[in-house]
């Protein structure tokens, strides 16, 4: 479908719906990102006032969602030459080559999204980035596959950070957060936890950065429960090494970012070796795996 109306007009939308209990949108003009999803009937996505997509800053033009990709080159705070806060990747419309529901061989009903995207220029980067969508009717999950390559003829840094955002009233205060992380230079320890505070005017935001830990599979886990339910994410540390747990606690602004990338945010704390990103070869490419689990 698409927008006719308000901040996201003219924007192609596509509905996912009936993954028991899970109901959300992609959005294809925004790098084939999450947009506004409901779980159990309530919104529980960050949904920030936005100004619209095309305002001057990050922050007026974020349209919020469940999931923004930051990147392809910068991650954080960054020059507007280099992309600006979190990079371009958010402005970049995908190609759509497969959206269908179909039977699978185990009697389930699947539903994948396929798209093409590019960050390129030139004499600059040749970033691409193959991504697929999967869903299963009346199951809560999303599946998220990327394989991101570099067409370009030298090497380059992929800063790649996967905004995973959650507001009210799945976040609220007592609700909990908690990782399978240690911050950098931390001795011992395999987790992280806090306890979440109600919102109130004017509270600054706050950026941890952690190195993630994985389980004996290789699979790392970052969770958000509260009365309404709970977000799993779950990620590949050989993928993405780098976790990043933001919050803001402000009033109009109350939400919480489970971040897994290549790198931390540029404005985070935390070892320069955090900030560096992926370096990949010409013709090079490596694959990112993402689950996003809701439950009661």
């Amino acid at each position: 479908m698409r927008s006719e109306d308000g901040v996201a007009a003219g924007r192609r939308q596509i509905e996912l719906r009936h993954l028991g209990g899970l109901d959300l949108t992609i959005e294809p003009d925004q790098f084939l990102d999450l947009g506004e999803a409901a779980w159990r009937g309530r919104t529980v996505s960050f949904v920030p006032p936005s100004t619209s997509i095309r305002a001057e800053s990050w922050g007026r033009r974020w349209q919020g969602g469940l999931l923004t990709t930051c990147g392809l080159s910068a991650v954080g705070r960054a020059a507007p030459e280099d992309g600006g806060m979190h990079g371009r990747a958010h402005l970049i419309p995908a190609t759509v080559t497969q959206r269908e529901g179909r039977w699978t061989d185990g009697g389930e009903y699947e539903l994948i999204v396929r798209g093409s995207l590019r960050e390129g220029a030139v004499f600059e980067q040749n970033l691409t980035v193959e991504r697929t969508i999967r869903a299963t009717h009346g199951v809560s999950e999303i599946l998220i596959t990327d394989v991101i390559r570099n067409e370009g003829f030298v090497p380059e840094p992929v800063k790649v950070l996967y905004h995973v955002n959650i507001g009210w009233p799945l976040l609220h205060g007592g609700a909990e957060v908690s990782v399978d992380a240690a911050e950098p230079g931390a001795a011992g320890g395999t987790s992280w936890e806090r306890e979440l505070e109600d919102p109130a005017p004017g509270v600054p935001e706050r950026v941890d950065a952690f190195v993630a830990i994985p389980d004996a599979e290789g699979w790392c886990r970052a969770r958000v429960a509260g009365d309404s339910g709970s977000l799993t994410v779950r990620f590949r540390s050989d993928q993405l090494p780098y976790l990043t747990v933001w919050r803001s606690g402000a009033s109009g602004s109350y939400a919480l970012g489970i971040e897994p990338g290549t790198c931390w945010p540029s404005h985070a704390d935390g070892p320069s070796e955090g900030k560096v990103g992926r370096i990949l070869a010409p013709g090079e490419s490596f694959t990112v795996d993402l689950a996003l689990t809701f439950a009661d």
